[in-house]
């Protein structure tokens, strides 16, 4: 029995030590390796992210973060499970996104509903039983309850919203002509002003490498404040956040990066990057788009109207924001002015906050 133990061991450290070719701290992976060699079945079977997170003393996004990468060399697999909204049973078909449809019908109770990617939707992770092979106990439903009771559930918008899902696993979509629900997300849209003056003056090849420059930096901000790129449009960038408050931190962290990248480029006034950015807050539902995961519906329609209308080096969001809680201390910090606006497409005025970060 030891003997066996320690071939386990031997080959969970193996598996774990290939996460060196993604930059994760040693010491992370000396944990990881542990967790899985000993803690208790039950505890790496359809295991909770916040609870592993918990052992690992890391934050959420950063667990998901290392358990994706884990799901890629095959160290874990991944669960997607719904909550029947009528008895709270779990539907543990679903082994891949493209599983997901717009309505689910609960296997218990045949209760047919949207499939609603923010409350009912959750993911999980279980050890690879290449690596270890859990006894029969570890299915342990009312343990998994409790832990779920304590810590929250991680929601699969969370999944979607996680960069490193998106770039590890392009081909993990939802079927084409079916949706999923989401009841709340912040979509952020940015562009260049006067782009197109800008590679007249300095010719396609200099402006795109700035254009290019100001993308990585984009980039970085967004997956910084746990948020994920969506797509790029010409020089646009769309992004999308779970909550409001890191929509409108990655905002402010653009408006001041940019700022920074002008001065460290040394570029004339006239060919200063200018951002415009818009945000807004709401229901919308998640779709795929060429081949790719996308957001459609009013939330994202209204927020690039917003950021049309803004001339650069604000922040344009709607009343949605200003009024979500969790923005009020970052608010603190700028000043704003506020204006009726008609957004193309909407029969009445929105009222558009124009923030100043200072």
């Amino acid at each position: 029995m030891l003997k066996l133990h320690k071939v386990r061991k031997q080959v969970i450290a193996k598996a774990v030590a290939v996460l060196d070719s993604y930059a994760v701290d040693p010491a992370i992976q000396e944990k990881l390796a542990h967790l899985l060699d000993e803690q208790p079945g039950r505890e790496l079977y359809r295991a909770n992210p916040r609870l592993l997170a918990t052992h690992l003393r890391l934050p959420e996004r950063e667990m998901l973060q290392i358990l994706v990468i884990a799901l890629k060399e095959g160290i874990v697999t991944l669960n997607w499970e719904i909550e029947c909204p009528a008895c709270h049973g779990l539907d543990f078909r679903p082994k891949h996104l493209s599983d997901l449809r717009s309505l689910h019908t609960c296997p218990a109770c045949n209760h047919v509903h949207k499939t609603d990617a923010d409350e009912q939707v959750r993911v999980t992770f279980s050890i690879d039983e290449r690596l270890r092979k859990l006894e029969p106990e570890a299915d342990d439903p009312e343990f998994r309850t409790r832990m779920d009771r304590r810590y929250g559930v991680v929601s699969g918008h969370r999944m979607l919203t996680l960069q490193a899902f998106r770039d590890l696993f392009p081909r993990e979509t939802i079927p084409p002509n079916e949706s999923l629900l989401i009841r709340r997300v912040a979509i952020l849209f940015t562009d260049l002003a006067g782009s197109t003056a800008l590679y007249s003056r300095r010719g396609d090849s200099r402006a795109y490498d700035l254009v290019r420059k100001h993308f990585d930096l984009l980039f970085q901000l967004v997956n910084e404040h746990n948020g994920v790129v969506v797509k790029t449009i010409g020089d646009a960038v769309m992004g999308a956040f779970t909550t409001p408050v890191d929509a409108l931190r990655a905002a402010i962290a653009m408006h001041q990066q940019i700022v920074l990248l002008n001065q460290q480029l040394s570029l004339p006034s006239e060919d200063q990057l200018i951002l415009k950015i818009g945000i807004d807050v709401g229901p919308c539902i998640s779709v795929t788009l060429n081949d790719r995961p996308d957001y459609f519906g009013i939330t994202v329609n209204t927020a690039a109207r917003v950021q049309a209308t803004n001339q650069g080096n604000n922040i344009a969001v709607t009343e949605a924001l200003m009024q979500d809680t969790s923005v009020e201390k970052v608010l603190q910090s700028c000043t704003w002015q506020r204006r009726d606006q008609l957004l193309k497409g909407l029969a009445t005025p929105v009222v558009v906050h124009y923030l100043f970060p200072n």
